[in-house]
């Protein structure tokens, strides 16, 4: 299975989920920034199926990732918001290296 793009996707959410800002006290210029790198991030996870899969294979294999990794977020945000979101730098870090695999 395809690591790389189960980490940029959750990686992706994670950003998404601190830029909405619900119940956080931070700047809207943070926010937006947030929502655009979650974006990009998530962009980053279907070029990386991309690249794997093929061009055929890759939305459903993308789709079935980014959906496993957004319950994963999920799951964890109910109880953990903070821990959920915070991994998402090295979950970035650790996706990169095996893209290019």
């Amino acid at each position: 299975m395809s690591l790389e793009v189960a980490l940029l996707g959750y990686a992706g959410f994670a950003k998404l989920a601190q830029g909405k800002g619900r119940h956080s006290r931070t700047a809207r210029p943070d926010r937006t920034r947030a929502r655009i790198l979650g974006w990009l991030l998530i962009l980053g996870s279907f070029l990386a199926a991309l690249h794997r899969f093929g061009p055929y294979l890759a939305v459903p294999a993308w789709l079935a990732l980014l959906s496993v990794s957004g319950v994963i977020l999920v799951l964890i945000l109910s109880r953990w918001p903070k821990a959920a979101t915070a991994p998402w730098i090295p979950m970035t870090v650790i996706a990169l290296p095996l893209c290019l695999l």
